[in-house]
């Protein structure tokens, strides 16, 4: 009997299961499997052909059992899902044995289970789709929102990009009211840019970009010139990233003009003069960078009236911090970029957004280096390294971690390179 495809997609969204998803942990997804169906290891050692012993060790991941296909695909028959949710990529009469089962191959095999499952069924499968069904999908955007920022870019963009699709699918096929339609497309237009996101922080930066530009065209016919200004800022900051400055101050100057023509949220406009204020530091306008970050904090000092789109529930004091540690390390102020480093980490919610807590430390531990603070880098180092891998899907903290630990392993100090080395066997693989 086939186990609930919503009950399937509970288990791999869920905290555990996502964690599980990560690291490659096929036992754990078992346990979380069969603990979802209310069985007991004997329950699926009987139906399963297997012992009670042998379940044990394969939920506990202590058996070579939890690489091979035989026994997975005996496993995942037994508990009612496809064989690909166990990471099964192999015929299973071969008798393989799966080596390094990776999160990606995990979860690419439930992405469609993934996607059906947060998706209303008159949307997933284009029918008549009312307010309700849209709302659900608004639902689903805010639910990936979460996972992105506890899991990284890589865990959840090809759910996202099912998702996008799924929209784009309903847009044409499906039946609506003009109101709902015009909501359906805004929800579309959001989808897109999100994927954008994920994509930028897996490292995808090419994939990244395209789907930003077909985001912008898209809000246009979407009236969602909120997204099409979330795109933009994005488009900048990669710009940023790639130290074209003019680009990014371009950029920004045309999504504030789009932001004229809807409601004005002042975190968003916080957001525009801090992308605009790093533009500024890289094409070495030092004055247009202090007055663009004067902006950004009076914008932020405003508040929040409440309606904001649900993307810029991440912009707050940390994240301004950090433009501002980017603009002093551009124009040479290793002071003031130490200060506002350590006012990044201060500020971050670890509770909401972990993954910038990383990131906010490693940009701390890289400008303590800079600054001849090796001790105190060490120390900050090592706190971001240890909660690393719960978001090893975000390249942009992995790769940022890897910079760090590469700028302390040069150092004439031993504590600092013996530190290096033993941390590279600790990171996951960068992407770059």
């Amino acid at each position: 009997m086939a186990m609930d495809p919503k009950a399937i997609a509970a288990v791999l969204l869920s905290p555990q299961g996502c964690a599980a998803l990560a690291a490659g942990a096929t036992g754990t997804l078992i346990y979380l499997l069969r603990k979802a169906l209310d069985w007991t290891q004997e329950d699926l050692a009987e139906r399963s052909g297997y012992s009670q012993a042998t379940i044990s060790r394969i939920e506990r991941g202590i058996t070579r059992a939890t690489r091979d296909t035989v026994v997975l695909t005996d496993i995942a028959e037994a508990l009612g899902v496809p064989p690909e949710i166990l990471g099964i990529v192999s015929a299973p009469d071969e008798r393989t044995i799966l080596e390094n089962v990776k999160r990606r191959k995990l979860l690419s095999g439930g992405t469609g289970l993934v996607v059906t499952a947060l998706l209303p069924q008159n949307v997933a499968t284009p029918g008549r789709i009312e307010a309700t069904d849209v709302a659900q999908c608004w639902t689903a955007l805010r639910r990936l929102e979460e996972l992105d920022a506890h899991q990284g870019g890589t865990a959840v963009c090809q759910v996202a990009e099912g998702i996008a699709g799924r929209l784009q699918d309903a847009v044409r096929q499906g039946s609506y009211q003009p109101e709902v339609g015009l909501e359906l497309r805004r929800v579309t237009a959001a989808a897109m840019d999100q994927v954008g996101w994920l994509a930028y922080d897996a490292g995808w930066q090419d994939k990244a970009r395209r789907w930003w530009l077909e985001t912008g065209h898209f809000a246009g016919t979407a009236e969602a010139p909120d997204v099409r200004v979330s795109a933009l800022a994005a488009m900048a900051l990669q710009a940023n990233d790639a130290g074209n400055g003019q680009e990014a101050v371009e950029l920004i100057q045309t999504a504030r003009k789009t932001a004229s023509q809807d409601q004005t949220h002042f975190p968003m406009l916080s957001l525009l003069a801090a992308r605009e204020a790093v533009g500024h530091a890289l094409t070495g306008d030092r004055s247009a960078a202090t007055n663009a970050l004067g902006q950004a904090h009076q914008w932020l000092e405003r508040g929040r009236a409440g309606d904001e789109p649900f993307w810029l529930d991440f912009w707050g004091p940390a994240d301004l911090a950090s433009h501002e540690r980017r603009v002093a390390l551009v124009t040479r102020q290793s002071k003031a970029a130490e200060v506002a480093a350590r006012a990044a980490l201060a500020s971050a919610d670890a509770v909401s957004f972990p993954r910038n807590r990383i990131l906010y430390a490693a940009d701390l531990g890289s400008v303590l280096i800079q600054r001849g603070q090796l001790d105190e880098a060490i120390s900050v180092t090592t706190e971001a390294i240890q909660a690393v891998h719960a978001v090893q899907g975000s390249a942009r903290v992995v790769d940022e971690l890897h910079r760090t630990v590469d700028l302390l392993g040069q150092q004439n100090y031993p504590a600092a390179t013996n530190f290096a080395a033993a941390a590279r066997r600790l990171l996951p693989a960068t992407a770059t």
